[in-house]
């Protein structure tokens, strides 16, 4: 996927917020730059304020102190350009896998013809062909979260923003969602920031991997992952360069772990 090394989609200047009824920040003095067209992947312990990095590119919290830039522009309300995927997938329950996909175009007010097509591209697109009339509640977990990933993505937002939207699936079902993933994000030739706890997912998905500090959340490291894309999940692991940013992520992981113990 080529990109514009230059061209930044969200940056952090030197952000702290502090909710009115704690004692300290949530996140603090954060500074980091997202450049167009990547995949970047925020790992750091529970508490370190990953999801709130996430509302704030989103528009849905303001910094205490900072500014948050989106395309050049601060970020004073809502972000409409960017999407977000929740850890849970958050679908209409009185609507249809169908009308689920489709909202954020009838939104925006796309023609029904052309909405429809789309539909059932996306559809195809995330394996959930026979199953567009039915509704969440009859959906497994993972058809669920494949529903929430097409209408995220259907109209080709700027940014997507996704919070650990895998973490309560079966590992087989994690493991083809995030090929799925790969597989959209490559096309889309979008900015995806993504939260986790699993170091394998942030390395098997990223360009590059944000390391947070115990709360409040500082930027510990950022660490480039060097493979090339397009990427085949299953083959990755069997490199020797696998092994060693994995390595080099769970020492800093655990690092911070420990401090958040000891702070605790």
């Amino acid at each position: 996927m080529s990109t514009n090394p230059h061209a930044e989609a969200l940056r952090f200047e030197n952000v702290t917020l502090q909710f009115p009824e704690t004692h300290r920040p949530a996140i603090e003095d954060v500074s980091l730059q997202v450049g167009r067209g990547r995949f970047v992947a925020v790992i750091g312990p529970s508490g370190c304020g990953k999801s709130t990095i996430l509302n704030l590119a989103a528009g849905l919290l303001s910094p205490t102190k900072g500014e948050v830039y989106f395309g050049g522009e601060r970020v004073t309300a809502v972000n409409s350009a960017a999407a977000y995927v929740t850890q849970q997938s958050n679908l209409l329950p009185w609507l249809s896998v169908r009308a689920n996909i489709g909202l954020a175009l009838k939104f925006r007010k796309v023609p029904k013809e052309e909405r429809d097509e789309r539909v059932e591209r996306w559809v195809r697109l995330v394996g959930l062909t026979g199953f567009e009339d039915h509704y969440p509640r009859e959906l497994s977990g993972g058809m669920q979260k494949r529903c929430a990933i097409a209408r995220a993505l259907i109209y080709n937002p700027s940014i997507v923003l996704m919070d650990e939207p895998f973490g309560p699936l079966d590992a087989i079902t994690r493991l083809k969602l995030q090929q799925e993933l790969l597989n959209i994000w490559e096309e889309q030739n979008g900015t995806l920031i993504f939260v986790t706890h699993d170091l394998n997912e942030a390395i098997y998905l990223a360009d590059e991997v944000i390391v947070m500090s115990s709360g409040p959340g500082t930027v510990r490291r950022v660490l480039e992952v060097p493979f090339e894309r397009p990427r085949s999940i299953g083959s990755l692991v069997e490199s020797p360069e696998f092994a060693e940013l994995y390595n080099d992520l769970w020492s800093l992981f655990k690092s911070e772990l420990q401090m958040s113990d000891a702070t605790a």
